[in-house]
């Protein structure tokens, strides 16, 4: 039997390094004016996955967050297809993104500048006639419109905490949201369950899981206002 440290925290597994990137081309870093980076996924089969701009990172954030998505690579091999003058060309996709129920999805990142001066609809829509069925079923593209500021700071929180193995916390906080009708905050949640800041991840973790649903728009914080969702339509 393993030993727990005087805190009572268990002892963490064995460090497993993440797997290698999934990209079918090497990133090309510029000598400026450009963001290139490597986000690791958490769970038990973590891999390295790189983006080539902060708008890259921001809808692989989100897309890591839904919890419809099971898996997302970047940089695929290259889509070839023919222009509306009948030239052969080539696209590569940043990510391919696969679903909870099987579909998968090619997906350009762009400006949303871009995608209008340069109608990447249209595009999307040519190049998915030449899509094999093999490697994917539809193509979305996705701007900076899918991937709003306080989108983006809830998906970061959600892979803050996603690994910090602590069930005791979110059965804590689970029964505390079980016994109460109608809506509470973030932080009466937090400060009944007597795990500080601890708590707040557990608060964020049930969110992310879908046991909690937050009733507003902007991104989640201790004055969120949350509700169990087995509780709606209970008159509070």
């Amino acid at each position: 039997m393993s030993k727990s440290p005087p805190s009572g925290r268990p002892v963490p597994p064995p460090f497993v390094p993440p797997r290698a990137s999934d990209a079918s081309r090497k990133i090309v870093v510029p000598d400026k004016g450009s963001l290139r980076g490597a986000l690791v996924t958490r769970g038990s089969n973590s891999k390295i996955i790189r983006y080539e701009s902060n708008l890259e990172k921001r809808v692989l954030l989100v897309l890591l967050a839904r919890r419809d998505i099971v898996d997302v690579r970047e940089q695929i091999e290259p889509i070839s297809y023919v222009d509306e003058d009948g030239a052969k060309r080539r696209h590569w996709f940043d990510f391919l993104a696969l679903r909870s129920d099987g579909l998968r999805a090619l997906i350009p990142v762009k400006t949303e500048d871009w995608a209008r001066r340069h109608d990447l609809a249209g595009l999307c829509a040519r190049i998915a006639r030449y899509v094999p069925r093999s490697i994917a079923d539809v193509v979305v593209p996705m701007t900076e419109r899918d991937a709003p500021r306080d989108l983006v700071r809830d998906a970061e929180l959600f892979h803050c905490v996603r690994d910090d193995d602590r069930p005791d916390h979110d059965r804590i906080v689970f029964e505390i949201a079980s016994s109460l009708q109608g809506t509470t905050t973030v932080a009466c949640l937090v400060e009944a369950s007597g795990l500080g800041g601890d708590g707040f991840r557990a608060v964020a973790r049930l969110i992310h899981a879908g046991t909690l649903r937050v009733l507003s728009c902007i991104s989640i914080d201790y004055a969120s206002r949350v509700s169990l969702v087995a509780n709606e339509g209970r008159v509070s």
